[in-house]
Formats: C-alpha cells, sequence, structure tokens
C-alpha cells in the first residue's frame, strides 16, 4: 500500500544548499519523499535501541525491587501496551504528512504556541543527553578502574562521548538507522545472556525469584502503587511516542508504522524491563552497575554501555536538532547539530543525574497531553487530510482550544497523581482521556477554524 504524497512546497529551497547542506539533508523541514521511505522493523531498530539503554535498566530493576517480578511484569506489559497503540496513532500522522513532530504541532498548536512546546522538547531531550552521557562517564570510569586498574577523568569520557555521538548524528535518519539495526541484536544478546546468567543463581533460600513480593531483593527507597508503575513505564517513554512522527515520517505504509511501533515500546522494551528485574531480584541488588558485575559480565558490561549511551544519545540529540530546525527552519540541520551536541555535553558537566531526572520525568507527564491533542486534530477534526506547508503563513499563532486541552491534561495528571480522583488508575491514562475529550468538546463548541483563529 503506497501513501499519497502531497502537493507541498518544499522548504529550504535546495538550490540554496551548499554540497555539505545536500549530503546531509534530511528533510527536517519538509515532506519526506517518498522513494526515501523504509519498512517497519528498521525503524522500530531506532527506538528499539532506547529499549536497551541503562535508564531502562535501571527502571526495570527498581520497579522490580518495589512490586516483586509478578505485579512488575503486568505493570512492564500494560505500559507497553499503551505506549505501543500511542505510538501507532501518533506515528500514523507522521506517516500520513511525512513531517516531523515539531513541523506538524505548527498545524495543531499555532505557529508560536509549537514553538514554544519545540523548545520543550528540545530542553527535555538535551537533558536526557546530558544525564546519559553523565551516567555512561560515572559508570565507565567504575568499570575502567576496576577491570584495568585506569582511573579516566570524568571530563574526558564525556566529551569523548559527546564527540563520538555528534559525529553520528549528523549523518542523519539514515545512519541512525543503520547504527541501530547493527547494534540493537547485539545489545539484545548481551540482555539475554544476563537474563540467562539471573535464572541460573540461587540463594541459600532457594531460586532467588520471588514473585510476589520484593523480600529477597535490597530493600528499596521508595514504595509504589501498581497504577504509578504503570505511569511510570509509560512516563518514562512518553516523549519517544510524541516524537514518533519523526521517524515514521519514513515508514512505507500502515503495517510499518504499526510494527514500528509495537516492536520496541511492548515486545523490546517489555523484554529488557522484565529481564533487568529478574537480574536484581536474584542478585539481591538494586544497582545496576553491581547487578552486572555480580553476574561475571565484565567486558561485557563495558560493552553494554557503551553500545546503548551510543544509540540512544544519537536518537536524542537528532530529535533535538529537528525541535530547533522547526523553531527556524532557516538554520541548516547538521549545524544545529553540533551546537546541541557541545550544549548536551555541557550540561553533562553539571552532573545532573541525581537531581534531573525527576524533572525529566516531570517533562514526560506534561508531554502526555500532547499526543492526544495532535491525534485528535488530524483523525477527527481534520478527517486525515494531509497538512500542506503553503498553509502555514495562514496559521493564527495560538490554537486557543489546544492549549486549554493541554492545560486540562497537566491539571488531570497533577490531580489523579495527588488521589482527588481517577479514572483508570493510571494518571497517564487518564490525562490522555480527558484531554481527547476537551480537545475535541472544545473544538466542535467554538467551531474548529475559530479555534485557530480563522
Amino acid at each position: 500500500m503506497s501513501v499519497n504524497q502531497p502537493s507541498q512546497s518544499i522548504e529550504p529551497q535546495q538550490s540554496s544548499n551548499t554540497p555539505i547542506d545536500e549530503i546531509f539533508e534530511d528533510y527536517a523541514t519538509c515532506p519526506v519523499p517518498e522513494h526515501k521511505t523504509i519498512g517497519g522493523v528498521r525503524i522500530g531498530m531506532i527506538n528499539g535501541g532506547l529499549a536497551f539503554a541503562v535508564p531502562g535498566l535501571i527502571t526495570g530493576l527498581e520497579l522490580g525491587n518495589a512490586l516483586g517480578l509478578e505485579q512488575s511484569i503486568y505493570a512492564f506489559l500494560i505500559g507497553g501496551l499503551i505506549l505501543s497503540v500511542l505510538g501507532v496513532v501518533t506515528g500514523l500522522v507522521g506517516m500520513h504528512n511525512r513531517l516531523t513532530s515539531c513541523m506538524t504541532m505548527k498545524f495543531v498548536f499555532g505557529t508560536k504556541g509549537a514553538n514554544f512546546l519545540s523548545l520543550a522538547f528540545v530542553l527535555s531531550l538535551l537533558g536526557w543527553y546530558g544525564v546519559n552521557i553523565n551516567l555512561f562517564s560515572e559508570v565507565s570510569q567504575t568499570l575502567l578502574l576496576q577491570m584495568f586498574n585506569v582511573k579516566a577523568p570524568i571530563w574526558l569520557l564525556e566529551i569523548s562521548a559527546g564527540v563520538l555521538i555528534t559525529l553520528t548524528t549528523i549523518w542523519g535518519f539514515t545512519l541512525i538507522e543503520k547504527l541501530s539495526s547493527l547494534f540493537v541484536p547485539v545489545l539484545f544478546f548481551l540482555i539475554a545472556y544476563l537474563l540467562y546468567k539471573s535464572l541460573g543463581i540461587e540463594t541459600s533460600a532457594g531460586l532467588g525469584l520471588n514473585l510476589s513480593s520484593n523480600s529477597t531483593a535490597e530493600p528499596t527507597s521508595f514504595s509504589l502503587t501498581f497504577g504509578e508503575a504503570v505511569s511510570a513505564v509509560v512516563g518514562s517513554f512518553i516523549v519517544s511516542v510524541v516524537l514518533m512522527p519523526d521517524f515514521t515520517r519514513f515508514a512505507r505504509t500502515k503495517t510499518d508504522t504499526v510494527v514500528a511501533s509495537f516492536l520496541p515500546f511492548l515486545l523490546l522494551n517489555t523484554f529488557v524491563y522484565i529481564a533487568a528485574a529478574i537480574a536484581g531480584i536474584a542478585v539481591q541488588q538494586s544497582d545496576i552497575l553491581q547487578v552486572m558485575l555480580t553476574l561475571g559480565f565484565g567486558i561485557f558490561a563495558f560493552v553494554l554501555l557503551i553500545m546503548s549511551s551510543w544509540v540512544t544519545n544519537v536518537v536524542n540529540l537528532y530529535s533535538a536538532a529537528l525541535g530547533f530546525n522547526a523553531i527556524n527552519v532557516h538554520w541548516k540541520e547538521w549545524k544545529i547539530i553540533v551546537a546541541a551536541g557541545v550544549l548536551g555535553t555541557v550540561i553533562a558537566s553539571f552532573n545532573l543525574l541525581a537531581n534531573f531526572t525527576d524533572f525529566l520525568f516531570s517533562l514526560s507527564i506534561i508531554f502526555t497531553p500532547v499526543a492526544a491533542i495532535y491525534a485528535v486534530d488530524f483523525f477527527l477534526l481534520r478527517h486525515q487530510q494531509p497538512y500542506q506547508l503553503k498553509d502555514l503563513p495562514q496559521m493564527p499563532a495560538v490554537n486557543h482550544c489546544a492549549v486549554i486541552a493541554w492545560g486540562v491534561g497537566i491539571a488531570t495528571s497533577i490531580m489523579v497523581n495527588q488521589e482527588y480522583f481517577t479514572l483508570t488508575s493510571i494518571e497517564v491514562c487518564d490525562a490522555m482521556l480527558l484531554t481527547m475529550l476537551s480537545y475535541y468538546v472544545l473544538s466542535k463548541a467554538f467551531g474548529f477554524k475559530k479555534c485557530l483563529g480563522k
């Protein structure tokens, strides 16, 4: 099944590009040509690489210790299913329009409203970029010291990682897709080996896998309800779901879009979370590095760390650059990537890991309503009529109905989290439902064109 390519103008004009700009052209501000589209498995491998990142292992480990294996597996599966369904919806918006998520939001939130959201996404992604480099550097330093008795300076490891990631990212989607397709099978094998080693461990109390409690694991410093655990799983990848159009704009068909969503968010992500939870419970540890060293990973821990950090931060930097490019279409993407890479590496030097993770998770919860709004906008209000770049100059600065619905979604997340009310007992689901209802009702009540300022 082919996708009809809408007739849209191309910005920036190709004639104004220098040879180096043409080499790095990645269609950041214009539709992806039909001949550049690829299959769903290859696209799914990109977000699949994120599933194997160290923060993902930590999430699985902590939820497993907090809930016990049985309840945490249910949370992983339900959270993964929610992410997959949302990813299909947002991904289809990208496939139909062939535009990045930040360009899409200009048609939904208005030109200035979308720029504000794009900047918020960029800050979130650069924050994750800095946190991942910071985590990579600290764990690398520990591994080098324990394995080779070499103490490398943190700043040297951060700069080295930043240069490698930036150079990889400037080559755009094609190289990122190839990098992910190459490394994800290796990362899958390493996590499978982690699971195999964990299942072979027996403690003095018997097999170290207590399905219903966390009594065999090191005590956790926090407690979670089941709904909060599901929200944590959804929240950890909600930014990726909202940004799905960045990748599914390259998808050939609807089926490819479905595969590109379910492969990483349900299959690979759930597998990693379950493996990490089993490993933590089996060795009675809550620190992922100690878990890997206890299981005798040795050099494999180092390989897993390098590969997962590389793939994860390339994707973070790529999406951050697309967001910057959507704010100003005249900037060259490869130059933005270099600047963003430098900025992200500087952020890493602030050692934000201890204080920034909670803030980033909060940003993820704030962004959840965005996916609901542009899904309603495209599928229910516009009836899947492709966005036209030629219409951008006539778009209003702010779509007030979308902004109000976004506020409703944020307020819902806060109130459900504070236990004022709940519909599903899962705050991100409640936020999505009320956001969709609010945006649809407001648009119908005030007239869709009036919401757009027309």
